[in-house]
């Protein structure tokens, strides 16, 4: 065998294709082979990875960075490196920063201002609504990895982040839809009927509840299961590649199972803290457990556990959305919604998983492999195989810890949910392409390290003669 940067040796690989003993052997930036016999190598470093378990990078498709403009919340460094701690190695962001991103001249503003920042690669989404339809096959050609729409309108003092990214109305939908659907990029769905919520949060503020349940009561199962199926009837008329975020109803697993039976374009994302919580963390934790859509009953929790176990759900994402503890403190119709989660995604997915009898494999589908199918990048990332960008993460799936939110890296860690939570798996070491980015006890690399990752519209334009 050939000489190479890095040997990885007696890891324990989890791969989409199985689980096997192997020693990796990194150059360039990729992976360059999987073997039981390494004796013939010289590799210029070794990592001895014994008793460990070695997993492709982690994928998040669901983060909010909150940079560029909201960055007394989070920036790229502190966000992307709470990601490198969870096993992380690249993650999407949503648009709705300030400015939201409309058009492709903010977009490529945002990668410059945020790549200084990454140590993650990072895809950016574009933002997809009524006023910017023309720009969307735009954004698609400078390297959006897809588009996201809300169905539900933000309160008033947010609509700087999501003007031109949230459509309530049936018909402005449906043009949204057929021009994300020319792009032929995944159209991802925040489902929630606006006119539900509207209406159901009227009456409950008129009636002077103030408790935290009202804001479970605000938006009901049946306020996500509308606009589910709405997005599904839409898919089905345009051909749009619907991926429904943050499912959080049996209902809406049901829409969607029988949208897959159909053979629809439609694909959907779960997130841990609706895996792990029922609507009675808001009650005990007050605004800092509200999130929309909001925690459920322990008959949805299980349904998405069904939906996990059958395919019907296929990602599991953290939806990291960080605010000021000062913010998370307001009263229950004031506080953002949203919770920190990048870093805990795995340790506290896998402790409730281990309950239920999923293993690390299907772990590695839910939170790299299926990811990186889904949004296009699964030439590069998502696996560990020859010819793949050198992404993994070694864990030690035998420890068992508790998260402590003192510990965490996202500049929101006083409002982690996850707090005292049983984990298990700890991340020791995490590599993008063969470089060491995070090293257990609090080692990072420095800022830039991470890369534009475009997606796959981009790719084959600049491939084009």
């Amino acid at each position: 065998m050939s000489n190479c940067d890095l040997l990885i040796r007696n890891c324990r690989v989890v791969s989409a294709s199985g689980i096997t003993e192997r020693d990796v052997a990194i150059d360039r930036g990729r992976i360059l082979a999987l073997t039981s016999d390494s004796s013939s190598m010289s590799p210029t470093a070794k990592i001895d990875a014994k008793g460990m378990a070695l997993l492709p990078g982690l994928i998040d498709s669901h983060v909010h960075f909150r940079d560029p403009g909201m960055v007394y919340k989070e920036d790229f460094l502190s966000g992307s490196r709470g990601a490198a701690a969870g096993g992380t190695t690249t993650v999407f962001d949503m648009p709705t920063t300030v400015p939201i991103v409309t058009s492709a001249e903010l977009f490529r503003e945002k990668v410059s201002i945020v790549g200084r920042r990454s140590l993650v690669d990072f895809g950016l989404y574009g933002a997809a609504g009524v006023r910017n339809v023309g720009e969307i096959g735009k954004m698609a050609r400078e390297g959006a990895i897809a588009f996201k729409t809300y169905t539900v309108a933000p309160p008033g003092d947010r609509t700087k982040e999501y003007e031109g990214a949230f459509v309530t109305e049936a018909g402005q939908l449906l043009q949204v839809m057929e021009a994300v659907a020319g792009s032929g990029l995944p159209h991802c769905i925040h489902a929630e009927d606006d006119s539900v919520v509207g209406y159901l949060s009227g009456r409950l503020k008129s009636e002077g509840r103030m408790d935290p349940l009202a804001h479970h009561d605000s938006r009901p199962n049946a306020a996500e299961a509308v606009s589910v199926y709405q997005s599904i009837a839409f898919s089905r008329a345009t051909g749009a590649r619907v991926h429904v975020v943050h499912v959080s109803t049996k209902e809406a697993v049901d829409v969607i199972r029988a949208a897959k039976a159909e053979g629809l374009p439609v694909t959907c994302e779960t997130c841990p803290h609706y895996l792990v919580f029922t609507k009675q963390a808001l009650e005990k934790m007050g605004s800092r457990a509200k999130y929309n859509p909001p925690a459920r009953s322990e008959d949805d929790v299980e349904a998405l556990w069904r939906g996990i176990a059958d395919g019907t759900i296929d990602i599991v994402v953290s939806d990291h959305a960080p605010h000021t503890e000062e913010e998370k403190r307001m009263d229950i119709w004031g506080a953002p919604p949203g919770t920190p989660g990048v870093e805990t995604r795995l340790p506290v997915f896998l402790a409730a998983a281990e309950r239920r009898g999923l293993g690390v494999q299907g772990t590695v589908r839910l939170m790299s492999t299926k990811v990186a199918e889904i949004f296009g990048v699964d030439g590069r990332k998502g696996d560990i195989r020859p010819g793949m960008d050198a992404d993994v993460a070694l864990v030690d799936l035998k420890a068992r810890w508790k998260v402590r939110k003192e510990d965490l890296q996202t500049a929101a860690k006083g409002t982690s949910i996850f707090d005292g939570m049983e984990a298990v798996g700890r991340v020791e070491l995490t590599l993008l392409r063969g470089v060491v980015i995070y090293e257990s006890g609090g080692a990072f690399a420095g800022p830039g390290t991470g890369e534009f990752i475009p997606g796959p519209k981009a790719v084959r334009s600049s491939s084009s003669p």
